[in-house]
């Protein structure tokens, strides 16, 4: 459900409101809770972001954490289901991960309510500033796109009451991806047709030099961070990944089952798109 629910709990001599959002992957704005999601961190502006992953799907989990490195804000990462890893024979270096993302990591258990007061203590170290792992970090998406961001930007800088809870990259980001919420709130600032004619022609260049969408360029760039920096800190169990893709390719390329198998899809396909 498109909803939120709240709580209230001490801690330390804290008065923490927890806000549970949505489930989402990402905040690109495609469904209702991505849209709810994004619209409640930038309008409600939270203390600190616990960003929840599943530790076992993590290259997956980690696209969402991108778009939140680029909000400039305060998170703190739970590597959920931290036991399921472990038990799938797949390691995590999170310390060097973390410091990469320049965000505290803590490995949890959700279900036995394990890492949950590591937890609640690295959220007042990072509230308080007290963290040394905490560091806002810029994801480089190529030239001709860290070209067109810095472009965009400089105009948008020009609108404090626009900027004063809301980082100009990010909006310079998402403004090259086409995002009609950023449009809608740059169409307030006094100077919207120079920001608007200055993404028009800088997007028109960034398509010309890739041959593809603006967007996609820069969703490539956010999975190729991901993989560059999960391929440094993450190992998954060799064994189990090949044995799993050996059984996979055995039964679908079958060539008794083979055939019967792709037409059963491809039916399936149809069936559900035109029924």
């Amino acid at each position: 459900t498109v909803d939120i629910k709240q709580t209230t709990c001490q801690y330390n001599d804290y008065t923490i409101t927890f806000v549970d959002l949505p489930g989402t992957y990402s905040l690109s704005a495609y469904s209702q809770e991505e849209l709810f999601v994004r619209n409640y961190i930038f309008n409600q502006v939270p203390d600190i972001v616990v960003n929840v992953v599943d530790s076992g799907s993590l290259e997956r989990n980690l696209y969402l954490t991108t778009q939140l490195i680029d909000m400039d804000i305060k998170v703190v990462m739970a590597l959920n289901m931290y036991d399921e890893m472990i038990k799938n024979g797949a390691r995590l270096e999170n310390k060097n991960l973390a410091g990469m993302l320049g965000i505290p990591m803590i490995p949890t258990i959700g279900s036995q309510g394990k890492g949950i007061s590591t937890l609640m203590q690295k959220i007042i170290a990072v509230y308080e500033d007290k963290d040394p792992i905490v560091r806002h970090i810029h994801i480089h998406y190529g030239s001709e796109v860290e070209k067109a961001i810095e472009l965009i930007e400089k105009p948008i800088k020009e609108n404090p009451d626009i900027i004063s809870h809301r980082s100009p990259r990010y909006l310079a980001i998402r403004t090259i991806e086409s995002d009609a919420y950023v449009r809608g709130i740059l169409s307030k600032a006094q100077n919207f047709e120079t920001i608007h004619k200055t993404a028009k022609e800088a997007i028109k260049k960034i398509e010309q030099s890739y041959s593809e969408k603006a967007e996609s360029v820069i969703a490539d760039a956010r999975y190729g961070f991901i993989a560059g920096a999960l391929a440094e800190t993450y190992k998954q169990n060799p064994r189990k990944r090949r044995k799993n893709t050996e059984a996979i390719d055995a039964f679908m390329t079958h060539k008794l089952f083979g055939f019967p198998i792709f037409f059963l899809f491809m039916f399936f396909m149809f069936f559900t798109t035109f029924n």
